[in-house]
Formats: C-alpha cells, sequence, structure tokens
C-alpha cells in the first residue's frame, strides 16, 4: 500500500525574521499559524487564511547570523490569484521589487513575477475565466 502523501510546507530562509514576516503579510495575507523558537533557529509558519490547511510558507532566520544569500538553484514562490492586477499592486506596496511586469502566456494565463525584499522570487499567476 503506498503511503498519503501531501504537500505540507516549503521553507524561506531569511536574514531577520521581523522584517520578512511583515512583508508576507502586507503583500498576500498571510497569517501566523504557529511559532517555533528554538536554540538555532527562529521560524514562523504561515498560511493563507482562506487555505488553512496548507501548504504552509514557512520562513526561517538562523540565530548564528548565517548567509542566507539567494542563489539560482531554485524556482519561485507560485501564489495563484483571481486578480493579478491588485496582487500585484498590493506586493509592490509591500515592498517587492518589479520583475517581468504582468504579461500573458499560453491561454490566456497572466503572469507576473516579483522579488521579495529578501531576494526570493514570487511568480502570481491568473488563469483565464
Amino acid at each position: 500500500m503506498e503511503p498519503d502523501l501531501r504537500l505540507a510546507f516549503f521553507k524561506l530562509n531569511v536574514p531577520e525574521i521581523v522584517p520578512a514576516l511583515a512583508f508576507w503579510r502586507e503583500a498576500f495575507g498571510f497569517e501566523v499559524a504557529q511559532t517555533f523558537d528554538e536554540a538555532e533557529f527562529h521560524e514562523k509558519v504561515l498560511a493563507l487564511p482562506a487555505h488553512a490547511g496548507g501548504p504552509s510558507l514557512m520562513l526561517v532566520a538562523y540565530k548564528d547570523g548565517r548567509d542566507v544569500t539567494v542563489g539560482h538553484g531554485h524556482g519561485a514562490v507560485g501564489i495563484q490569484t483571481s486578480d493579478i492586477a491588485a496582487a500585484h499592486e498590493r506586493a509592490l506596496s509591500a515592498g517587492a521589487q518589479k520583475g517581468t511586469g504582468i504579461i500573458t502566456v499560453g491561454d490566456g494565463i497572466k503572469v507576473a513575477v516579483l522579488h521579495s525584499p529578501q531576494g526570493h522570487e514570487i511568480e502570481l499567476v491568473q488563469l483565464p475565466g
């Protein structure tokens, strides 16, 4: 019998938890579902209120000050929205850096790439209809 699997969370390493948390709250409405304050790290488990069952976005700040510079070995945090223009503007107002602007791909799918103040790539997607 195969185990029951589902995507539960993904983590973003950030240099400081407070400004990163402020960005994700202001830009997209994430709320803190759980906090871990351990000897080596501080972690905030975030959820979107309408999707509290996950997957979760986890922000992790290591207390030893290690380098968490964002590299090129990963893709974007993907967020689907019903109003890409409003979501894009809200993210920019919260401190995101503009990437592509809003473009249309495929059969009317709207996409916009941004970067969080900590350098993580974010891809907003609005499906047609």
